[in-house]
């Protein structure tokens, strides 16, 4: 009668088991849908300096996107990382509070304060490339011609949305700005998944 008992404990505890796995299976299947693994093939590449920026920065924390409610600190990094590329190619400081006060008064954000890439084209002397799939060799044309790539990614793998700004090669490793971080860090951090790749550049 005991080792009944103690079957049937051990038979609903691994149904419990089984069952927690094949939830964390689905979910982790559903969070990296449509990611793409990408490495360098160079081991180094840095071209200038890196201008980094968080969104997060009391100067321009509390500003809105736009006309929407979100704001630079809640929901910035798509445009701190803009600025960010802008100065590195410009050789002109472009604050993210800065861009954000172009990109609002030229309707770039929608309602929820998301970019809507076709507006960035029509600002004067900005231009936005939206690529349709995630390439390595797309990625590394980019840093070769000096632009930076916005790639994005999901926080520690498998987290919140995001996007970081990959700025160089390091150690056959993808180097990024992460706005929300405190210098740089690599891509190894968000697991080399990325989802989309953009390029904005300013003359």
């Amino acid at each position: 009668m005991h080792n009944k008992k103690s079957n049937r404990i051990i038979s609903v505890l691994s149904c419990l088991l089984l069952g927690i796995v094949t939830a964390a299976a689905g979910f982790l299947f559903l969070r990296l849908r449509g990611s793409v693994v990408v490495k360098p093939d160079q081991v180094e590449m840095f071209s200038r300096e890196v201008v980094a920026y968080r969104q997060d920065d009391d100067a321009w924390a509390a500003d809105q996107l736009g006309g929407s409610r979100f704001t630079m600190q809640s929901s910035g990094c798509l445009v701190t990382c803009i600025a960010s590329a802008v100065s590195m190619e410009t050789g002109t400081e472009v604050t993210p509070g800065a861009l954000n006060k172009i990109f609002s008064e030229n309707q770039v954000y929608d309602s929820e304060g998301n970019i809507q890439w076709a507006m960035i084209e029509k600002i004067e002397g900005y231009s936005a490339d939206v690529f349709q799939e995630v390439s390595e060799t797309e990625i590394a044309q980019c840093l070769a011609f000096g632009h930076y790539p916005i790639v994005r990614v999901r926080m520690h793998g498998f987290g919140n949305v995001h996007y970081v700004l990959i700025v160089g090669i390091e150690d056959g490793e993808y180097i990024c700005m992460d706005s929300l971080g405190n210098g740089l860090t690599r891509l190894s951090r968000y697991w080399n998944r990325v989802y989309a790749v953009r390029v904005v550049s300013a003359k």
